[in-house]
Order: structure tokens, then C-alpha cells, then sequence
């Protein structure tokens, strides 16, 4: 004796599996951010400080926002602050180590007069809490 075959219940199965397999599914393909380029290139935007960077280089002056990097002639210069008349910078050589920041602490008076950092040769133009201007002095070639 052959076992009795129920159609009805091997359509209610099929449907079950599908309506678990299609929200699954279009919950894997559209929302995965691998496969978004929208998503990717915001990730990128927020994984790279340099898209953030608001600090220029007008002629022979530079303009460091705080907390904003700058790429210059083979270095990067982070604006830390002014506390206590003392300017605070991080520079970033790249040629010799682009992911550790030497710390500087200069005067005003010496920022005046002239500091190098890096590769160039700056002196003081302006400085308060937020914004530091350097007029470029003397670039130091090393090639």
C-alpha cells in the first residue's frame, strides 16, 4: 500500500519556505554595505581625515584650523591648540614614519622669530584658540 500523498499540505510547506526565504533574502542583498557604493564611499569618507580638511595654503601662507590636518611638503601638521602662550603642534614626517605624530611645543616668540617643522621653515603670522597662520620662510629641499 502506497502512502497517501496530501498536496495540500506540501503547497502550505512551499509557501511557508517562501515567505522566510524572500524577506531573507532581500534583507542579505539590500542592506548589505559591501554590495552598496553609496555606503562604501561614505565609509571611505569617514575612514580618511583628509576629506575632512579644512587647513589651506594661500601663496607662501598656511592656515591650520585646530584639530584639522595638512599635508606639506612630505609632512602633515595638526593644529593642537594655544594654552599657556604655547603653540601645539603634531607633525607627521611621511617619509619616515607617516603614523606617529612628533608633538611640538613652541613659543610665540620663537614661532615669531621662526621654527622648522618637518621639511619647511615657518614663521609666525597670527595664532588664536582656533585657527594658527604660518608665512612660509624657507623650504628645505632633501633630495
Amino acid at each position: 500500500m502506497k502512502p497517501k500523498f496530501d498536496k495540500i499540505s506540501v503547497i502550505s510547506i512551499l509557501i511557508i519556505l517562501s515567505l522566510i526565504s524572500i524577506p531573507g533574502v532581500y534583507a542579505y542583498y539590500f542592506t548589505d554595505r559591501f554590495t552598496d557604493e553609496l555606503a562604501q564611499d561614505v565609509n571611505l569618507r569617514t575612514a580618511i581625515p583628509e576629506f575632512q580638511e579644512e587647513s589651506r595654503i594661500f601663496d607662501d601662507r598656511v592656515v591650520l584650523r585646530k584639530d584639522k590636518s595638512l599635508t606639506f611638503n612630505n609632512s602633515r601638521l595638526v593644529f593642537k591648540g594655544l594654552t599657556d602662550k604655547m603653540i601645539h603642534l603634531d607633525v607627521f614626517l611621511l617619509d619616515l614614519d607617516p603614523q606617529y605624530a612628533y608633538a611640538h611645543h613652541i613659543s610665540k616668540a620663537d614661532a615669531i622669530a621662526g621654527v622648522r617643522l618637518g621639511d619647511s621653515k615657518f614663521k609666525l603670522l597670527k595664532v588664536n584658540k582656533k585657527i594658527l597662520q604660518f608665512k612660509i620662510f624657507d623650504l628645505y629641499n632633501t633630495y
